[in-house]
């Protein structure tokens, strides 16, 4: 909407999206919308994106997401490559004795054409912020949402731009919340959270120093520190490409505990203590403390706003699920926004958001505090969830969806990546294509539109694709498969990671999820494809033909 549109209707300004928080999911979250062509706002109190490293292993999955948004490449330019295949040590110190090593395998694998990415968060938000700003996306630091009320037919809010102290007021038809573990909108609303909450604190060190002796050419991405003189639970992380050094300790404020007692002398003896150098010359640039914890919002929505990231869920620091899992919210979420505000989708898509990533969510909690609590010193007791295997959760998880599925346990939401079936809510598997001689990947056909591919007698299903756009006023990309189709599939792996034969189709959804699939020929392609993508899309059926 234009700003003069704004000043009739009594604001100072509208947008379609307004996004409170520009952290890691809140640009995501703008990036993926500017990529469909949705114009937003964000909104970030602080002066610019923070030092501190934070999450820094981000899936494959992950990195398709960015892929699939024309950021991968920018990202792999950020990264540091002697950070890549990188491991994970236990040690007494750095310099002491080792006490073993977990490989952090990022080199890729079958399941998917990308590989992970172990940047630091402090490093990777600039690059979605450029990203995210080519795209459209208006992005403000130093301003604050003030206050906020909803109804029917969208959002008013309140904001503060800290430099000029100068109030405005935006009418937005969505909000989405990704302001934090400390979420003040999911506060306003009400919403509730469910788990276990605090496990504990820890603090954020920032150094410099030099590294080069202690490290001894090692190629290391996080050093755990095990030694009864040091404070327990402390790790070194590297993944801050060049920027100096972090060094995560536990952190005690119902002990007297203060985080300005740490930027001295005492925050350099505990790096000292890690690294193992006692007289190391050590400078301080920053210290930020922050609370672990485990839980998730009873919902992601209410009314026309919306939860990401941890203003959804907090999950403990282990197994990298938490960003991964915040950045896939903001996938999930923003396709759907963007069908609904075109018109090509009803409100009971936007209701399929919470529905899908409220159980994917809760499990991703579950297993990291089951891992958090076999890995950790801070943690106390056993783990009262039983442990599932990391690929299923980080790559496997699958979706409630509207449309029946086969799945013969209709109620897990994983699967085993390694050995895809193509069930309705699990991940189209990535499979290798040949056209021209030129390789690619199934997954480089998704993204902006619903793709339907079938098998190389298909053809009937290919036809009922180009019926909809006639009959819902949508385009559905359609490739066939095979030997005389639009694809070669070299590898014959197709028709067995989709489950379907060679007249069967399958229908995946923009954000690369299946959606449906006839394993066989039907007797009405077209009417059977319009009826599963209106209830994928929300909309009204049609009156019987």
């Amino acid at each position: 909407m234009s700003n003069t549109h704004a000043k009739r209707s009594g604001y100072d300004e509208t947008t379609p999206v307004l996004i409170a928080g520009g952290s890691l999911v809140g640009l995501s979250t703008s990036l993926f919308l500017s990529w469909y062509g949705i114009p937003c706002i964000v909104l970030e109190p602080h002066a610019g994106t923070s030092p501190h490293p934070r999450a820094f292993n981000f899936n494959m999955r992950t990195m398709e997401f960015f892929r699939t948004v024309g950021a991968e490449e920018a990202i792999r330019l950020a990264q540091s490559p002697a950070l890549q295949n990188s491991g994970i040590l236990k040690a007494e110190s750095l310099v002491g004795k080792e006490l073993g090593w977990v490989t952090q395998d990022t080199t890729g694998s079958n399941i998917s054409p990308v590989h992970g990415s172990i940047i630091g968060q402090d490093m990777l938000e600039p690059v979605l912020r450029a990203r995210a700003g080519q795209l459209g996306a208006d992005i403000r630091f130093n301003t604050k949402l003030v206050s906020f009320e909803q109804d029917e037919n969208g959002v008013s809010a309140v904001i503060r731009d800290r430099t000029a102290r100068a109030q405005r007021t935006i009418r937005a038809r969505y909000l989405i919340a990704a302001d934090g573990h400390r979420s003040a909108i999911r506060e306003r609303l009400g919403i509730k959270v469910e788990g276990p909450g605090t496990l504990g604190h820890q603090i954020s060190i920032l150094f410099s120093t030099n590294m080069q002796e202690a490290l001894r050419s090692r190629n290391l991405a996080v050093c755990f520190i095990n030694n009864a003189a040091a404070r327990q639970g402390m790790c070194l992380v590297f993944a801050r490409s060049g920027q100096g050094f972090a060094l995560f300790a536990p952190y005690y404020p119902d002990k007297g505990e203060h985080e300005n007692d740490f930027c001295g002398q005492h925050g350099i003896s505990l790096v000292r203590e890690a690294i193992g150098i006692a007289d190391l010359p050590v400078e301080i640039t920053s210290v930020r403390p922050w609370e672990v914890a485990a839980w998730v919002a009873e919902h992601f929505q209410q009314g026309n706003v919306f939860l990401v990231g941890n203003a959804a869920h907090v999950s403990p620091p282990a197994g990298a699920f938490g960003a991964n899992a915040g950045i896939a919210d903001a996938y999930n979420l923003a396709w759907k926004l963007a069908f609904t505000l075109r018109g090509e989708a009803g409100p009971e898509l936007l209701a399929t958001y919470s529905t899908e990533r409220v159980p994917v969510d809760r499990l991703m909690v579950e297993q990291s505090c089951a891992m958090f609590t076999r890995l950790s010193p801070l943690a106390h007791g056993k783990s009262v969830v039983e442990s599932v295997d990391y690929d299923a959760i980080a790559f496997g998880y699958r979706y409630n969806t509207p449309i029946a599925s086969d799945h013969p346990q209709d109620d897990v939401c994983y699967e085993d990546p390694h050995h895809p079936q193509g069930y309705p809510g699990s991940h189209a598997p990535h499979v290798i294509l040949e056209h021209d001689s030129k390789q690619l990947s199934t997954l480089d056909l998704f993204g902006r539109t619903f793709v339907l591919l079938t098998g190389c007698d298909g053809g009937v299903w290919q036809d009922a694709a180009r019926c909809m756009e006639q009959a819902l006023g949508l385009v559905v990309a359609s490739y066939r498969i095979g030997s005389t189709g639009d694809f070669l599939d070299p590898t014959e792996r197709f028709l067995t990671s989709y489950g379907v034969r060679p007249n069967g189709a399958v229908l995946i959804r923009p954000d690369g999820f299946i959606g449906w699939r006839a394993q066989d020929a039907d007797q009405y392609p077209a009417q059977t494809l319009e009826k599963v993508l209106r209830l994928l899309l929300g909309r009204r059926s049609s009156p019987d033909r």
